[in-house]
């Protein structure tokens, strides 16, 4: 059985999305996105990274809003994020 696990199948990257909020000043989010990209940073050559803003079709489609992290589909608060990805890498044989 096919499992579509969100990672291209030439580069093996984790698909995020982050997503912010329209029309919101950034200093009203400005710590929390700080943290997502101190993470995202360690793992910056296995991640395909998209931002969007909670007023998108993308961000509709997922029913998300606000500060949010989707991780292959899969909304993921930023205190798991990092061991999120450390648990896909894993699964994918891309780290032990």
């Amino acid at each position: 059985m096919d499992v579509d696990l969100g990672m291209s199948e030439t580069k093996k990257k984790i698909k995020v999305e982050i997503v912010t909020p329209a029309g919101t000043c950034a200093c009203a989010f400005s710590r929390w996105i700080e943290k997502v990209f101190r993470i995202l940073l360690k793992y910056k050559d296995f991640v395909d990274l998209q931002s969007i803003t909670s007023d998108s079709p993308r961000a509709r489609e997922l029913g998300v809003g606000g500060c949010t992290i989707v991780v292959n589909g899969e909304e993921t608060p930023v205190h798991l994020l990092e061991q999120k990805i450390q648990e896909l890498l894993v699964n994918f044989n891309v780290i032990k």
